[in-house]
């Protein structure tokens, strides 16, 4: 019975570490986002943006708060990755309302940039290798979809998995590396000591990744 109820506290614990870290991880991307929404709007305030483009607009904003609430709100890991659908709603907005005022075709709803979902929806197919690796067709964001036609390399997210860094695109996503991220504290060990190790290693994946500079303009 005590071995029962201790086996069940220890998975308790892992969930809840494996939620801190995906919640971090997701606190920097709506952060990111809410910084994009902003810079939208000073970049649009002189202007007298049309009725499509002030819907875009809007729904940006509303996929934003949304975004932010439902992660303030969350205690799962699954929790958290629901948000991430609501953050690439606002992205998808956010380039529709560029498009329209730049004059350019409205986006198409497609998965996020490869290289760092910050970037945006993507807009373009490109082949692309890794250094030493086999080239294959990636979907990436107009910017990094300009730096590889000119030779130079894509903004590439970094983070944390277990002991070592990786680009965002071998992590596996939030789920994945919230779950590895627990090696670096070692199975069945929890409690304040273990935690710090998790914090700090949501800490590292925040001060190590790209600025997502991109965002898909």
């Amino acid at each position: 019975m005590f071995g029962g109820r201790r086996r069940r506290r220890e998975e308790e614990l892992a969930a809840t570490d494996r939620w801190r870290v995906a919640r971090r991880i997701m606190d920097e991307d709506v952060t990111v986002l809410g910084e994009q929404v902003a810079g939208l709007h000073v970049d649009t305030l002189a202007d007298d943006l049309d009725p499509a483009a002030r819907d875009h607009y809007r729904r940006a904003l509303e996929h934003y708060d949304q975004a932010k609430a439902r992660l303030a709100a969350s205690t799962t890991v699954e929790d958290v990755v629901a948000v991430e659908q609501l953050a690439a709603d606002a992205r998808f907005h956010r380039a529709a309302v560029l498009a329209l005022r730049d004059g350019e075709p409205l986006p198409q709803r497609r998965e996020p940039c490869f290289f760092d979902p910050r970037h945006g929806p993507a807009v373009q197919d490109v082949e692309w290798a890794p250094p030493g690796g086999v080239a294959r067709t990636v979907a990436v964001c107009a910017a990094d979809a300009r730096r590889l036609a000119g030779d130079e390399q894509p903004e590439v997210r970094m983070v944390r998995v277990g002991d070592r860094w990786v680009p965002w695109h071998e992590s596996g996503g939030v789920a994945e590396v919230s779950r590895r991220a627990l090696t670096a504290v070692g199975r069945g060990r929890h409690g304040d000591g273990a935690r710090r190790v998790v914090d700090q290693a949501a800490v590292e994946i925040s001060a190590r990744s790209a600025g997502g500079g991109g965002f898909g303009t």
